[in-house]
């Protein structure tokens, strides 16, 4: 008869994933046995999967369990990762398509196809004598990047908490369900009045309960175009953001505030903080899941307008994103009005057709200098008396053209080239603040 220590052993020589022994911490109940991947060449989320197999088939006997899997289908076969060892196990089976049982009552959408899931499969066992149940990882077409497997029923709510937690370890939408963080707070409420916002839900958080430290996530479900960012968080923070999966096209509007005519994206996004001390965050777009052209874009959080911090061939970022409130919805827009928008001193973006003096000396310490100016194509941006160091060179039309950064240095120098017969602007952003310079190429 087999032993949990010959089981724990087999998991280390395959090198898949950690057992850990888990504790209870106050109310909150932690899985007897937790198999956690640390290797693979693939990821789910930023975070390590695997697709091979375990080898190891029976854990022991429990009356009551309560089984979670975060996977990934390689394929579109179906493949058993859970059976009892009895007659009737074909009626209580977790596959990674569907739980084969009669009295599951958590279900979620999006959890079935080749999408990633987290499947629950709670469990009475029959009566029987034996000391194990069976485990098994069907033919190679998963890859698992996580599985806890509790010897009790848990609860809705310690469930919820988990599946939580989960969910945003590896960017896997739940379904249409309020998220649940480790000390009872709904840190992502459903709700459907005239818009729902269920759809690839994502988001970065901190749960030191659950041991969720995720600063960079996008969603795993189809259609998840955002990605979401933080440089730090605090414990019991986090930041959720989902869809309303509208199409992804652009409708022409012209309501005269922004003095012409633009588009604006038919998706929209809403986002919730929770116990963030800085509601300052960058946003990432695959524009390649966007129709085409893809400049001239702008970011909209309410009602306040942000211009892109850097644009690449497969991407469109906005960092120092500010939102007002604790729930707030943004969308995507494109058009010369809003770039002409941008003038505005309540925009956060360069003031483009500002100008500014060639040598500038900025809140604090800190001064800059753009020489020649005018040039013939060459120029070259000195800082001095700054920790760190941002520029960014745009041209009329917003269109980013480079992006220089340092830090550390007594004193900086960004020298490039740009193309003649235009004028450019320059915006540095330091510890002390920003300012923005015309550059003129004669």
């Amino acid at each position: 008869m087999r032993t949990i220590r010959k089981t724990f052993i087999a998991l280390c020589l395959f090198g898949l994933c950690v057992f850990a022994q888990g504790q209870s911490s106050g109310n909150i109940q932690q899985p007897t046995f937790q198999w956690r991947c640390e290797t693979g060449d693939t990821m789910l989320n930023f975070n390590p999967a695997t697709t091979s197999i375990l080898y190891f088939d029976s854990i022991p006997y429990a009356k009551d369990y309560t089984l979670i899997v975060v996977y990934k289908p390689v394929s579109d076969t179906e493949s058993t990762v859970w059976h009892l060892l009895y007659g009737d196990s074909a009626t209580r089976s977790l596959t990674t398509e569907r739980i084969l049982s009669g009295n599951t009552a958590i279900r979620y959408a999006d959890s079935t196809g080749s999408r990633p899931a987290i499947h629950t499969l709670r469990q009475s066992a029959p009566e029987s004598d034996t000391s194990y149940i069976q485990m098994t990882l069907g033919d190679g077409n998963l890859m698992m990047a996580e599985m806890l497997y509790f010897d009790r029923r848990l609860g809705n709510a310690t469930l919820r908490r988990i599946q939580t937690a989960l969910a945003v370890r590896y960017g896997i939408t739940l379904g249409p369900v309020d998220y649940i963080s480790s000390d009872g707070k709904r840190i992502w409420e459903y709700d459907c009045d005239s818009t729902c916002y269920h759809h690839h839900v994502t988001g970065v958080g901190f749960d030191t309960v659950y041991g969720v430290r995720q600063l960079r996530s996008h969603s795993e479900m189809e259609g998840g175009m955002v990605t979401i960012a933080t440089d730090t968080l605090s414990p019991g923070s986090f930041l959720l953001t989902g869809d309303d999966d509208a199409p992804l096209a652009y409708t022409t509007v012209d309501d005269g505030f922004y003095g012409g005519e633009y588009e604006i994206l038919s998706r929209n996004w809403r986002i919730r903080a929770t116990g963030t001390e800085d509601n300052l965050f960058s946003l990432s777009f695959d524009t390649r899941m966007l129709p085409l052209p893809t400049d001239s874009l702008v970011l909209f959080v309410d009602d306040d307008l942000y211009l892109p911090s850097a644009i690449t061939a497969d991407a469109v970022e906005f960092n120092s994103v500010f939102f007002p409130t604790d729930s707030c919805q943004f969308t995507l827009a494109r058009g010369a009005a809003l770039w002409r928008a941008s003038q505005s001193h309540d925009a956060h973006a360069p003031n483009i057709g500002v100008q500014y003096s060639d040598t500038q000396r900025m809140n604090g310490h800190a001064a800059l200098n753009l020489y020649p100016n005018p040039t013939t194509e060459r120029f070259s941006l000195e800082v001095s008396g700054a920790k760190w160091v941002k520029a960014t060179v745009y041209n009329q039309q917003g269109k980013v053209m480079a992006i220089y950064s340092d830090s550390g240095k007594e004193k900086y120098l960004f020298e490039g080239a740009l193309p003649s017969g235009n004028a450019y602007y320059a915006t540095v952003t330091t510890d002390e603040g920003d300012q923005t310079i015309k550059i003129v190429v004669k």
